[in-house]
């Protein structure tokens, strides 16, 4: 039998969850900016707290249809949570490709 490999899932563990850690870092700076606890941060997403507490862990994987909704709730557009990344990977791969950045 012939073990089947996974690609996606491979690159995923290989990018070390670069939009995940991202995500959480925006939702964490989010709420440190509004001076609230994640207690009450949670409490304002309409979201039970063990749910924030689940968001910030490895384990976490929101789909986006729960990102556009923690986003609306927190009033920032989703892409707040993803941005930087999906910036800096166009630019690493331009960069691969011989490419100059995109200004």
């Amino acid at each position: 039998m012939i073990a089947k490999k996974s690609g996606r899932k491979a690159a995923h563990a290989a990018q070390g969850n670069t939009l995940l850690v991202a995500f959480q870092g925006a939702l964490e700076g989010l709420r440190r900016e509004l001076g609230l606890s994640r207690r009450a941060f949670a409490e304002r997403l309409g979201i039970p707290r063990s749910s924030y507490f689940h968001l910030m862990t490895d384990a976490a994987n929101p789909s986006l249809d729960y990102i556009e909704l923690i986003a609306e709730r927190a009033g920032v557009e989703p892409i707040a949570f993803l941005g930087n990344v999906a910036a800096r990977r166009t630019t690493q791969n331009r960069a691969s490709q011989g490419l100059r950045p995109v200004s």
